[in-house]
C-alpha cells in the first residue's frame, strides 16, 4: 500500500530539519563464498556482508547552517532510527529560492 510521505519529521543530534527529500539506502556488500567444488554452471554462492558500511541517508533541507562533517548522533525519520555520523553537508543558494543544504549521513549502526 502506498504512503504518504508528509508529516514525517527529521532530527539529527536534537536539531529538527525542515527537509523536502530524504533518500535511505540500506546496503551491504555480499561476501563471494564461491569455491572451486562448486559444479560447472552453477550460481556463485554469497554471505550477508561482515559490513554494513554503504547504508547511507541522504536529505536536501531548508536552513543555512552547516552540520559539522564527522559530527555523530541519533537520527530519527518516520519509523527509522538510527546511529549516524554526517558525511557531507553543504549550501545551496539561489536567485528567487530558499537557502537549502543537502546532507549525507553514514548510518553507524
Amino acid at each position: 500500500m502506498p504512503a504518504d510521505s508528509q508529516g514525517n519529521n527529521f532530527v539529527f543530534a536534537n536539531s529538527t530539519f525542515t527537509v523536502t527529500s530524504v533518500s535511505i539506502s540500506l546496503s551491504g556488500d555480499p561476501l563471494d563464498s564461491s569455491h572451486l567444488g562448486q559444479a560447472s554452471g552453477s550460481y556463485r554462492l554469497y554471505s550477508p556482508a561482515a559490513l554494513l558500511s554503504n547504508n547511507e541517508l541522504t536529505c536536501e533541507a531548508f536552513g543555512n547552517t552547516l552540520v559539522t562533517v564527522g559530527s555523530t548522533g541519533r537520527l530519527t525519520f518516520g519509523s527509522f532510527t538510527f546511529t549516524a555520523t554526517c558525511a557531507s553537508s553543504s549550501l545551496s543558494y539561489a536567485v528567487g529560492e530558499l537557502v537549502k543544504q543537502s546532507l549525507a549521513f553514514k548510518i553507524v549502526q
